[in-house]
Protein backbone atom coordinates (compact mmCIF):
# COMPACT_ATOMS: atom_id res chain seq x y z
CA UNK A 1 0.00 0.00 0.00
CA UNK A 2 1.47 3.34 -1.11
CA UNK A 3 1.75 6.10 1.51
CA UNK A 4 0.44 9.48 0.34
CA UNK A 5 1.95 12.73 1.53
CA UNK A 6 0.62 16.31 1.46
CA UNK A 7 1.93 18.54 -1.32
CA UNK A 8 4.04 21.57 -0.36
CA UNK A 9 3.02 25.07 -1.39
CA UNK A 10 4.80 28.40 -1.12
CA UNK A 11 3.99 31.37 1.08
CA UNK A 12 6.63 33.95 0.28
CA UNK A 13 9.90 32.01 0.02
CA UNK A 14 9.01 29.21 2.48
CA UNK A 15 7.16 25.98 1.67
CA UNK A 16 4.17 24.99 3.83
CA UNK A 17 1.80 22.03 3.86
CA UNK A 18 -1.49 20.98 5.44
CA UNK A 19 -2.20 17.75 7.28
CA UNK A 20 -4.95 16.13 9.32
CA UNK A 21 -4.25 14.65 12.76
CA UNK A 22 -5.71 11.45 14.24
CA UNK A 23 -8.70 13.42 15.59
CA UNK A 24 -9.56 14.82 12.18
CA UNK A 25 -8.26 18.31 13.01
CA UNK A 26 -6.76 20.17 10.07
CA UNK A 27 -3.44 22.07 10.49
CA UNK A 28 -1.11 24.24 8.42
CA UNK A 29 2.64 23.82 9.08
CA UNK A 30 5.85 25.41 7.82
CA UNK A 31 8.63 23.17 6.54
CA UNK A 32 11.17 25.94 7.03
CA UNK A 33 12.62 24.98 3.64
CA UNK A 34 13.32 27.13 0.58
CA UNK A 35 13.60 24.30 -1.95
CA UNK A 36 10.67 22.09 -2.94
CA UNK A 37 12.71 18.87 -2.76
CA UNK A 38 13.82 19.69 0.80
CA UNK A 39 10.23 20.54 1.73
CA UNK A 40 9.00 17.21 0.35
CA UNK A 41 11.65 15.37 2.37
CA UNK A 42 10.62 17.27 5.51
CA UNK A 43 6.94 16.41 4.92
CA UNK A 44 7.72 12.70 4.46
CA UNK A 45 9.68 12.61 7.72
CA UNK A 46 7.00 14.54 9.58
CA UNK A 47 4.10 12.39 8.38
CA UNK A 48 6.06 9.14 8.96
CA UNK A 49 6.80 10.38 12.46
CA UNK A 50 3.13 11.07 13.13
CA UNK A 51 2.17 7.63 11.89
CA UNK A 52 4.93 5.91 13.90
CA UNK A 53 3.37 7.04 17.18
CA UNK A 54 6.48 8.97 18.36
CA UNK A 55 5.41 11.16 21.27
CA UNK A 56 5.04 14.87 20.47
CA UNK A 57 5.09 15.61 24.21
CA UNK A 58 8.88 15.45 24.46
CA UNK A 59 10.00 19.04 24.12
CA UNK A 60 13.43 20.50 23.48
CA UNK A 61 13.43 21.94 27.00
CA UNK A 62 12.73 18.54 28.58
CA UNK A 63 15.62 16.96 26.66
CA UNK A 64 18.03 19.80 27.57
CA UNK A 65 17.06 19.28 31.23
CA UNK A 66 18.26 15.67 31.00
CA UNK A 67 21.74 16.85 30.08
CA UNK A 68 21.86 19.31 33.00
CA UNK A 69 22.29 16.41 35.43
CA UNK A 70 25.12 13.90 34.81
CA UNK A 71 22.96 11.12 36.30
CA UNK A 72 20.22 11.63 33.65
CA UNK A 73 22.50 12.47 30.71
CA UNK A 74 21.36 10.03 27.94
CA UNK A 75 24.84 9.75 26.44
CA UNK A 76 26.42 8.97 29.81
CA UNK A 77 23.74 6.37 30.57
CA UNK A 78 24.36 4.76 27.18
CA UNK A 79 28.14 4.85 27.75
CA UNK A 80 27.74 3.02 31.07
CA UNK A 81 26.12 0.12 29.20
CA UNK A 82 28.43 0.05 26.19
CA UNK A 83 31.61 0.61 28.29
CA UNK A 84 32.34 3.74 26.25
CA UNK A 85 34.50 6.38 27.96
CA UNK A 86 32.27 9.24 29.17
CA UNK A 87 33.80 10.59 32.37
CA UNK A 88 32.07 12.26 35.29
CA UNK A 89 34.14 15.37 34.62
CA UNK A 90 32.99 15.52 30.99
CA UNK A 91 29.37 14.96 32.07
CA UNK A 92 29.77 17.88 34.51
CA UNK A 93 31.05 20.07 31.68
CA UNK A 94 28.08 19.08 29.52
CA UNK A 95 25.69 19.84 32.41
CA UNK A 96 27.08 23.39 32.62
CA UNK A 97 26.79 23.89 28.85
CA UNK A 98 23.21 22.55 28.93
CA UNK A 99 22.29 25.20 31.50
CA UNK A 100 23.89 27.89 29.33
CA UNK A 101 21.99 26.53 26.30
CA UNK A 102 18.63 26.76 28.08
CA UNK A 103 19.49 30.27 29.27
CA UNK A 104 20.34 31.65 25.83
CA UNK A 105 17.33 30.01 24.16
CA UNK A 106 15.05 31.32 26.93
CA UNK A 107 16.30 34.84 26.23
CA UNK A 108 16.37 34.76 22.44
CA UNK A 109 14.24 31.84 21.12
CA UNK A 110 11.76 31.08 23.89
CA UNK A 111 9.17 29.37 21.64
CA UNK A 112 11.58 26.68 20.46
CA UNK A 113 12.18 25.40 24.01
CA UNK A 114 8.59 24.23 24.51
CA UNK A 115 8.19 22.96 20.99
CA UNK A 116 7.95 19.16 20.49
CA UNK A 117 11.41 17.87 19.62
CA UNK A 118 10.01 16.19 16.49
CA UNK A 119 8.80 19.57 15.18
CA UNK A 120 12.06 21.52 15.47
CA UNK A 121 13.29 22.31 11.98
CA UNK A 122 16.74 22.83 10.51
CA UNK A 123 16.28 26.56 10.03
CA UNK A 124 15.57 26.99 13.74
CA UNK A 125 18.84 25.28 14.60
CA UNK A 126 20.67 27.64 12.25
CA UNK A 127 18.97 30.55 14.02
CA UNK A 128 20.05 29.07 17.35
CA UNK A 129 23.69 29.14 16.19
CA UNK A 130 23.30 32.83 15.33
CA UNK A 131 21.83 33.66 18.75
CA UNK A 132 24.45 31.64 20.64
CA UNK A 133 27.20 33.64 18.90
CA UNK A 134 25.27 36.84 19.58
CA UNK A 135 25.21 35.98 23.29
CA UNK A 136 28.74 34.58 23.80
CA UNK A 137 30.65 35.75 20.73
CA UNK A 138 32.70 33.50 18.46
CA UNK A 139 34.25 31.62 21.35
CA UNK A 140 35.02 28.13 22.59
CA UNK A 141 31.91 28.33 24.79
CA UNK A 142 29.71 29.04 21.72
CA UNK A 143 31.26 26.10 19.89
CA UNK A 144 30.61 23.71 22.79
CA UNK A 145 27.03 24.89 23.41
CA UNK A 146 26.05 24.56 19.75
CA UNK A 147 27.70 21.14 19.48
CA UNK A 148 25.65 20.02 22.46
CA UNK A 149 22.45 21.27 20.81
CA UNK A 150 23.23 19.31 17.65
CA UNK A 151 24.32 16.18 19.49
CA UNK A 152 21.17 15.94 21.61
CA UNK A 153 19.13 15.73 18.39
CA UNK A 154 21.46 13.00 17.14
CA UNK A 155 21.01 11.07 20.38
CA UNK A 156 17.24 11.56 20.24
CA UNK A 157 17.18 10.10 16.72
CA UNK A 158 19.35 7.19 17.89
CA UNK A 159 16.91 6.57 20.76
CA UNK A 160 13.89 6.67 18.45
CA UNK A 161 12.45 9.86 19.98
CA UNK A 162 12.58 11.52 16.54
CA UNK A 163 12.77 9.88 13.12
CA UNK A 164 15.80 11.85 11.92
CA UNK A 165 18.03 14.57 13.33
CA UNK A 166 17.45 18.00 11.72
CA UNK A 167 20.99 18.87 12.83
CA UNK A 168 22.61 16.28 10.58
CA UNK A 169 25.32 17.87 8.46
CA UNK A 170 25.04 21.35 9.98
CA UNK A 171 28.49 22.97 10.28
CA UNK A 172 30.00 23.86 13.64
CA UNK A 173 30.51 27.43 14.77
CA UNK A 174 34.01 28.47 13.71
CA UNK A 175 36.31 30.63 15.76
CA UNK A 176 40.01 31.40 15.90
CA UNK A 177 41.70 30.05 19.02
CA UNK A 178 43.62 32.67 20.95
CA UNK A 179 47.25 31.90 21.73
CA UNK A 180 47.68 31.69 25.49
CA UNK A 181 50.57 33.61 27.00
CA UNK A 182 52.63 32.25 29.90
CA UNK A 183 54.70 34.61 32.03
CA UNK A 184 58.18 33.31 32.95
CA UNK A 185 58.66 32.31 36.59
CA UNK A 186 61.64 34.68 36.91
CA UNK A 187 59.47 37.60 35.75
CA UNK A 188 56.76 36.85 38.31
CA UNK A 189 59.43 36.49 41.00
CA UNK A 190 60.85 39.88 40.00
CA UNK A 191 57.43 41.57 40.22
CA UNK A 192 56.75 40.05 43.65
CA UNK A 193 60.07 41.43 44.89
CA UNK A 194 59.12 44.99 43.89
CA UNK A 195 56.22 46.23 46.08
CA UNK A 196 56.30 49.62 44.33
CA UNK A 197 54.76 47.94 41.26
CA UNK A 198 51.43 47.61 43.08
CA UNK A 199 49.00 50.53 43.52
CA UNK A 200 48.23 49.48 47.11
CA UNK A 201 48.67 46.65 49.61
CA UNK A 202 45.39 44.93 48.71
CA UNK A 203 46.43 44.85 45.04
CA UNK A 204 49.72 43.21 46.05
CA UNK A 205 47.86 40.58 48.09
CA UNK A 206 45.47 39.83 45.25
CA UNK A 207 48.28 39.50 42.72
CA UNK A 208 50.19 37.21 45.10
CA UNK A 209 47.19 34.91 45.61
CA UNK A 210 46.37 34.80 41.88
CA UNK A 211 49.98 34.12 40.90
CA UNK A 212 50.84 31.60 43.62
CA UNK A 213 47.62 29.54 43.77
CA UNK A 214 46.37 29.65 40.17
CA UNK A 215 42.86 30.12 41.55
CA UNK A 216 40.18 31.61 39.35
CA UNK A 217 39.14 35.23 39.85
CA UNK A 218 35.66 34.23 41.07
CA UNK A 219 37.25 31.93 43.69
CA UNK A 220 39.84 34.40 44.99
CA UNK A 221 37.43 37.32 45.40
CA UNK A 222 35.04 35.07 47.35
CA UNK A 223 37.64 33.70 49.82
CA UNK A 224 36.14 33.54 53.30
CA UNK A 225 38.09 33.14 56.60
CA UNK A 226 36.23 29.88 57.29
CA UNK A 227 37.85 28.31 54.23
CA UNK A 228 41.35 28.66 55.69
CA UNK A 229 42.45 25.79 57.94
CA UNK A 230 45.97 26.76 59.00
CA UNK A 231 47.90 26.66 55.73
CA UNK A 232 45.23 24.62 53.92
CA UNK A 233 42.47 26.24 51.85
CA UNK A 234 39.15 24.55 51.10
CA UNK A 235 38.10 25.98 47.73
CA UNK A 236 34.34 25.49 47.98
CA UNK A 237 32.85 28.86 47.00
CA UNK A 238 32.97 31.36 44.13
CA UNK A 239 31.02 34.32 42.87
CA UNK A 240 28.60 33.30 40.12
CA UNK A 241 27.86 36.77 38.73
CA UNK A 242 29.81 39.87 37.68
CA UNK A 243 28.16 41.98 40.38
CA UNK A 244 29.45 39.51 43.02
CA UNK A 245 26.14 39.15 44.78
CA UNK A 246 25.58 35.44 44.16
CA UNK A 247 27.89 32.91 45.82
CA UNK A 248 27.89 29.26 44.77
CA UNK A 249 30.25 26.36 44.17
CA UNK A 250 33.41 26.82 42.06
CA UNK A 251 33.40 26.21 38.30
CA UNK A 252 31.93 22.84 37.29
CA UNK A 253 30.78 22.50 40.95
CA UNK A 254 34.26 21.24 41.81
CA UNK A 255 35.36 21.52 45.43
CA UNK A 256 39.05 20.99 46.15
CA UNK A 257 41.51 21.20 49.04
CA UNK A 258 44.93 22.78 48.43
CA UNK A 259 47.91 23.41 50.72
CA UNK A 260 49.13 26.99 50.48
CA UNK A 261 52.73 27.99 50.14
CA UNK A 262 54.09 30.03 53.05
CA UNK A 263 53.77 33.38 51.29
CA UNK A 264 50.09 32.97 50.36
CA UNK A 265 49.15 31.65 53.80
CA UNK A 266 50.78 34.74 55.36
CA UNK A 267 49.05 37.10 52.92
CA UNK A 268 45.61 35.62 53.65
CA UNK A 269 46.09 35.67 57.42
CA UNK A 270 47.13 39.34 57.15
CA UNK A 271 44.04 40.17 55.07
CA UNK A 272 41.72 38.46 57.56
CA UNK A 273 43.33 40.17 60.56
CA UNK A 274 43.20 43.59 58.91
CA UNK A 275 39.49 43.30 58.08
CA UNK A 276 38.03 40.88 60.67
CA UNK A 277 34.40 41.91 60.08
CA UNK A 278 34.39 41.17 56.35
CA UNK A 279 33.15 37.85 54.93
CA UNK A 280 35.26 38.38 51.80
CA UNK A 281 38.22 40.65 52.66
CA UNK A 282 39.74 40.28 49.17
CA UNK A 283 36.55 41.19 47.31
CA UNK A 284 36.67 44.21 44.99
CA UNK A 285 34.58 45.21 41.97
CA UNK A 286 35.55 44.07 38.48
CA UNK A 287 36.31 47.65 37.25
CA UNK A 288 38.60 48.21 40.26
CA UNK A 289 40.41 44.92 39.68
CA UNK A 290 40.89 45.80 36.00
CA UNK A 291 42.25 49.24 36.92
CA UNK A 292 44.71 47.79 39.44
CA UNK A 293 45.96 45.18 36.98
CA UNK A 294 46.43 47.88 34.33
CA UNK A 295 48.60 49.79 36.82
CA UNK A 296 50.59 46.64 37.64
CA UNK A 297 51.16 45.97 33.92
CA UNK A 298 52.38 49.54 33.36
CA UNK A 299 54.78 49.52 36.33
CA UNK A 300 56.01 45.99 35.52
CA UNK A 301 57.13 47.09 32.06
CA UNK A 302 59.57 49.53 33.69
CA UNK A 303 61.50 46.55 35.12
CA UNK A 304 64.00 44.33 33.31
CA UNK A 305 61.64 41.51 32.38
CA UNK A 306 62.53 38.42 30.41
CA UNK A 307 59.38 38.68 28.29
CA UNK A 308 58.02 42.22 28.55
CA UNK A 309 55.64 41.72 25.61
CA UNK A 310 53.82 38.97 27.55
CA UNK A 311 53.03 41.36 30.41
CA UNK A 312 50.98 43.62 28.16
CA UNK A 313 48.13 41.10 28.35
CA UNK A 314 48.62 40.01 31.98
CA UNK A 315 45.32 39.13 33.74
CA UNK A 316 44.34 36.84 36.65
CA UNK A 317 43.67 34.07 34.11
CA UNK A 318 47.10 34.55 32.52
CA UNK A 319 48.63 34.11 36.00
CA UNK A 320 46.69 30.85 36.38
CA UNK A 321 47.91 29.61 32.99
CA UNK A 322 51.46 30.70 33.85
CA UNK A 323 51.47 28.73 37.12
CA UNK A 324 50.36 25.64 35.23
CA UNK A 325 53.14 26.09 32.66
CA UNK A 326 55.87 26.98 35.17
CA UNK A 327 55.08 24.06 37.51
CA UNK A 328 55.33 21.61 34.63
CA UNK A 329 58.57 23.16 33.42
CA UNK A 330 59.86 22.81 36.99
CA UNK A 331 59.23 19.06 36.84
CA UNK A 332 56.06 18.75 38.93
CA UNK A 333 53.98 15.74 37.85
CA UNK A 334 51.10 16.68 35.52
CA UNK A 335 48.53 14.87 37.66
CA UNK A 336 49.51 16.94 40.74
CA UNK A 337 49.36 20.20 38.78
CA UNK A 338 45.96 19.23 37.38
CA UNK A 339 44.61 18.41 40.85
CA UNK A 340 46.00 21.61 42.38
CA UNK A 341 44.39 23.76 39.69
CA UNK A 342 41.10 21.76 39.79
CA UNK A 343 41.34 20.06 36.40
CA UNK A 344 41.30 16.73 38.24
CA UNK A 345 38.41 16.30 40.66
CA UNK A 346 39.23 15.26 44.23
CA UNK A 347 35.60 14.42 44.97
CA UNK A 348 33.45 15.24 47.99
CA UNK A 349 35.70 13.12 50.22
CA UNK A 350 38.24 15.93 50.01
CA UNK A 351 36.18 18.18 52.26
CA UNK A 352 34.74 15.57 54.59
CA UNK A 353 35.94 15.26 58.17
CA UNK A 354 39.34 13.61 58.38
CA UNK A 355 40.16 13.87 54.68
CA UNK A 356 41.15 17.53 54.33
CA UNK A 357 44.77 17.17 55.46
CA UNK A 358 45.21 13.85 53.64
CA UNK A 359 44.43 15.51 50.31
CA UNK A 360 46.44 18.59 51.25
CA UNK A 361 49.50 16.49 52.12
CA UNK A 362 49.33 14.80 48.71
CA UNK A 363 49.69 18.23 47.12
CA UNK A 364 52.24 19.62 49.58
CA UNK A 365 55.13 19.27 47.05
CA UNK A 366 53.24 21.59 44.69
CA UNK A 367 52.97 24.34 47.31
CA UNK A 368 56.65 23.95 48.21
CA UNK A 369 57.65 24.18 44.55
CA UNK A 370 55.57 27.36 44.10
CA UNK A 371 57.26 29.02 47.10
CA UNK A 372 60.72 28.16 45.78
CA UNK A 373 59.86 29.05 42.19
CA UNK A 374 58.33 32.49 42.84
CA UNK A 375 59.97 33.60 46.11
CA UNK A 376 63.48 32.17 45.84
CA UNK A 377 66.61 34.06 44.89
CA UNK A 378 66.28 35.85 41.56
CA UNK A 379 68.58 34.36 38.92
CA UNK A 380 70.33 37.14 37.07
CA UNK A 381 70.15 36.57 33.34
CA UNK A 382 72.99 37.47 31.03
CA UNK A 383 71.89 38.43 27.52
CA UNK A 384 74.14 37.13 24.77
CA UNK A 385 74.64 38.99 21.53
Amino acid sequence: MTTSYPSPYKIGKIYYFKYTDSNGQRYKKSTGQLRKSDAQQFIRKFIDQKRSGISPDITLRSVIKLYQDPSTNPKRIQASVTATNYSERYASHIAAYAKELETVLSKRMKKILDKPLCEVIRMELKDAAFHIVKEYGKSNKSVKIYKLLKSLFGQAADDGIIAMSPAMGLPDIKYKTKTRTALPAEDIKLILSHPEVFPNEKARRLFTVFAMTGMRRSEVLAINPEQLKGDVLVVDRAFKDDLMKVVGLPKWDKIRVIPLCETVATVLHEAFEEDPDSDEPLRITTPTLNTWFKTIRTHALALKLERPEAWKSMTPHVLRHSLNTNLRLAGVYDVLVAEYLSWEHQGMNAVQEGYTHIYANNLRPVAEKIEKMYMGEIQRRVRVG
